[in-house]
């Protein structure tokens, strides 16, 4: 059975605090606390800047063994550059996921709704056939949003080059779970990257309090993290706000769903026996 990763999108909001983080928590100690809660989380801060070494080391040394960070690919490479001058800053991008260790969860190569086939197709095939050499022993994920890079295709060709399709659970977004899960038995990368986005645009507004109930969801969810865990394939799944209104609970909820199905990791781990055997 494989392992089960789920987190929040990411651990800093200020709408958290005296409801998930205790009220004299400070903001300082978020980070700790939030560890203590959830084996993983996505990183957003990465999609504005790569995280500078001092702060890579901090976030390794807040770890508790089996706890990773699934960093954003920065903006500069997917959104602004649009893939056009951009191996210096993914070289460093990459160089960061690798100061993380054992702490990096697969990382995100982001794309926005109109970055099309049509338009960047070889761009992005060029590009990824390159990164597939750079990222050399790195799991990534790549999460596209154009209807003509949406398909079982285009899935095929990242798992052909050891990459994960993101899994999106995004109002009017395709469902290609099952075209993923075809392609599970023929080389694709034994992981799966979820992410629950929900309606982003009109959906639940703040994100302190349960807003949009996704019973049959969560459900199908439970039901499809199952089966990938039953075939060896290692789930990390990250809920943001936007799905039900707050992201931790709805962990809660999915979690709730899953523990009679299969065995969680137990979270957070026991510490160390530190007392000495006697002999």
């Amino acid at each position: 059975m494989a392992s089960i990763h789920l987190g929040a999108s990411s651990w800093t909001f200020d709408g958290w605090h005296g409801v998930f983080y205790p009220d004299k928590l400070p903001k300082t100690q978020y980070l700790a606390y939030y560890i203590r809660q959830f084996n993983t989380v996505e990183v957003n801060a990465s999609f504005y800047a790569i995280p500078a070494p001092a702060t890579l080391l901090a976030w390794v040394e807040s770890a508790q063994p089996g706890f990773t960070y699934a960093l954003k690919a920065p903006r500069l490479i997917t959104h602004e550059r649009r893939l056009v001058d951009c191996e210096t800053p993914t070289r460093a991008f990459l160089d960061a996921l690798r100061a993380l260790g054992d702490a990096a969860a697969p990382a995100l190569f982001q794309f926005p709704p109109d970055f099309t086939r049509k338009s960047y197709g070889r761009a992005l095939a060029t590009f990824l056939d390159w990164l597939a050499q750079e990222a050399s022993g790195l799991r990534l994920a790549v999460e596209v949003r154009a209807a003509d890079l949406t398909t079982p295709a285009f899935a095929r060709f990242l798992a052909e080059r050891g990459f994960a399709l993101a899994l999106v659970d995004r109002e009017k977004s395709s469902d290609l779970f099952d075209a993923w899960l075809d392609l599970l038995g023929a080389g694709a990368p034994s992981f799966a990257y979820i992410r629950w986005i929900g309606d982003d645009r009109n959906g639940p507004q703040g994100d302190r309090d349960l807003q949009v109930l996704r019973d049959v969801q969560l459900a199908q969810w439970a039901a499809r993290i199952e089966l990938l865990a039953q075939r060896g394939v290692e789930v990390f799944g990250y809920m943001h706000n936007t799905y039900e209104g707050h992201s931790p609970a709805s962990l809660r909820r999915l979690q709730n769903l899953l523990a009679p199905r299969i065995p969680l990791p137990v979270w957070p781990p026991a510490p160390p026996n530190t007392q000495l055997s006697m002999l």
